[in-house]
């Protein structure tokens, strides 16, 4: 059996009645997990001197290990952090959650310093990390304990379940308190003021996603920090995610702006709305796809997703063969097809033009996710195209795959080269197009739960 396999650690009772009756797991067969709320006195990181020339905020901490980042928010964001109900966010406690798995300590030293230098408490219930399989040489379990009290764990042991199922058991084991969950990775910096902006675009939309703007930090220097350019999340119709800018902006201002996805891992939600629209699929299997169902889901069943970009956090974005642990390929395609066959409807065989693997896939029993879809009562593929994302609705009729030959395969194949950075097209939609094809996506009023 699953459990079987992955041993039987000491297994601790839920904190609380209430953390099981608001799980989303309720019902389901547990799986072996050790949950350790970890604390003790803070133990200082050696200062260095800062490189900005501005002072550091007024803290006991001492400044981090590593080079502060520059400050490259835009104008006008003292105005995007205060709390527009006046209450300074106290009834909006977060549970920040970061799953790790085999990451190197450098990272994962330097991601919670930075939260701990650029965070204030009083927002905060708890950092928890999740071990995801790591053994007792990776696992990290004194040093982050040194670091601060608000560190928890939850150990899920060898071989490990993978990031979605990982996530699923974190928000069904955070503090039952946490009116908020933010999601961070491993590997990141947290800048100055960055939950702030996200927790007042929750204040104001309870069923928004909201996605700080991400800075690039390089795969070879963790200390290094660049600032990010203007441009939001989507698909192409193999549901990969790619990074565009269709209004070609150079400057960032800001106003929070809809973006068409979630890059998946690092945002803020309400727990509330993340429990209503049962997140994850069950039916999925460790890598790869929760960022395209949270995407579907907040868009097409009352929400909507945004990027703030007051609130900025560098990302160590690195290829494949920089990651440190291995995601098998078939498993990835299984997840995007499974959610392609609930959520693309009459689009399905756009999707299988450039998947062409997936026609052949069992993608398991989807009762439950037509089932969620269905109470959530959300919108349709078709709404999303016309509303959301225009550029996928134009890409429909342009996609092709690269490098192949016309002359075996005839149109499927790309015309030219395919466009950088890109895997379904040679072109892209005109900058007038897109324009003219969008629209406001949402009410400039509160939404409501």
């Amino acid at each position: 059996t699953r459990a079987a396999a992955m041993g039987r650690p000491r297994i601790l009772p839920p904190p609380s009645p209430a953390w099981a009756a608001a799980s989303p797991l309720a019902g389901r067969p547990p799986l072996p997990l050790l949950l350790l709320v970890l604390g003790s006195a803070p133990v200082a990181a050696q200062p260095t001197a800062p490189t900005s020339s501005e002072a550091p905020p007024k803290r006991t901490r001492p400044p981090p290990s590593f080079p502060l980042p520059p400050d490259v928010r835009p104008p006008g964001c003292n105005a995007e952090v205060a709390d527009p109900d006046g209450r300074n966010f106290s009834d909006l406690k977060v549970s920040i959650i970061i799953p790790y798995r085999n990451e190197k300590w450098d990272h994962i030293k330097g991601s919670l310093e930075s939260v701990l230098y650029y965070t204030p408490k009083k927002l905060l219930n708890e950092i928890m990390f999740v071990s995801d399989g790591n053994g007792p040489t990776n696992m990290y379990i004194h040093e982050l304990r040194a670091m601060s009290r608000l560190v928890s764990l939850l150990v899920l042991p060898s071989p490990g379940v993978g990031l979605i199922e990982a996530k699923m058991r974190a928000v069904a084991g955070a503090a039952v308190n946490s009116e908020v969950l933010v999601f961070l990775e491993p590997h990141i910096r947290v800048n100055r003021q960055w939950l702030q902006p996200l927790l007042r675009r929750i204040r104001l939309y309870p069923k928004v996603l909201a996605m700080p703007a991400l800075d690039p930090i390089p795969q070879d220097d963790f200390h290094k920090y660049y600032a990010g350019t203007p441009g939001h999340w989507r698909f192409e119709w193999n549901l990969n995610l790619v990074y565009t800018n269709p209004n070609e902006d150079s400057v960032q201002t800001s106003t929070p702006y809809p973006s068409p996805a979630t890059s998946g891992g690092i945002f803020a939600i309400r727990r509330d709305w993340w429990n209503e629209l049962a997140f994850y699929d069950h039916g999925m299997i460790g890598w790869g796809g929760d960022h395209i169902e949270a995407t579907l889901k907040v868009w097409r069943c009352g929400g909507h997703i945004e990027i703030v970009p007051c609130s900025h956090i560098g990302h160590l974005f690195r290829e494949p063969s920089h990651r440190p642990y291995s995601v098998e390929v078939n498993q990835v395609v299984r997840n995007y097809g499974r959610i392609a066959a609930v959520w693309m409807e009459d689009y399905m065989d756009y999707f299988y033009k450039v998947k062409g693997e997936a026609r052949e896939m069992d993608f398991g029993n989807l009762t439950e996710a037509f089932a969620v879809k269905d109470r959530l009562q959300c919108k349709s593929m078709s709404w999303y195209l016309e509303n959301v994302d225009p550029e996928m609705g134009w890409e429909k009729d342009h996609i092709c795959v690269p490098g192949c030959s016309r002359q075996e395969h005839g149109d499927l194949c790309c015309e030219q080269a395919g466009y950088p950075g890109r895997s379904t097209i040679d072109r892209i939609m005109p900058k007038e197009e897109w324009r003219s094809a969008t629209r406001p996506q949402f009410s400039s009023s509160r939404d409501e739960l």
